[in-house]
């Protein structure tokens, strides 16, 4: 990943698919949100909205700075999604507390952009239980991201 770019909320899907239950017991998550055309939807829709956060685009300075950043943005953030969620994908980015190491990523910023995520999340209409799953996956990321001075060194 391009060391530039923010990964704020790269950060926030990845965690592993979850496990699930009652009828859709053989199903990852990822197939459960609608495979990839559904992650490229949430990937796009969520830097589009990021992007245009003033609470958090500072930390996207470099995705915003040309259509081609914020493409290439989309694209790994769809990889990253996919692999969180239990999708065929293969990430090979950094990991998230080397990605957000210095980069002064604050609880606010963080809970931003999980704020976005949901924005999109409902606009895609995305099922509660689904839902549901995303965000505890965005809460086990948390510490990995917002780090203080200290920690991480």
């Amino acid at each position: 990943m391009h060391k530039g770019i923010s990964v704020v909320f790269v950060a926030v899907l990845l965690g592993g698919g979850s496990l699930a239950q009652g009828a859709d017991a053989g199903k990852s998550l990822y197939d459960r949100l609608g495979g990839q055309p559904a992650v490229e939807a949430v990937a796009n829709g969520l830097v589009d909205r990021i992007l245009a956060d003033n609470r958090v685009n500072k930390w996207f300075a470099h995705a915003a700075a040309s259509t081609e950043n914020a493409n290439q943005y989309k694209a790994k953030l769809a990889t990253f999604i996919c692999a969180g969620v239990g999708g065929p994908c293969k990430y090979t980015g950094l990991d998230m507390v080397s990605a957000h190491k210095g980069r002064a990523v604050t609880s606010e910023a963080f809970d931003a952009v999980a704020q976005d995520l949901v924005a999109q999340l409902d606009q895609l209409k995305v099922p509660a239980k689904e839902k549901h799953e995303v965000m505890e996956i965005i809460g086990s990321l948390k510490p990995s991201i917002v780090q203080s001075a200290s920690t991480h060194k």
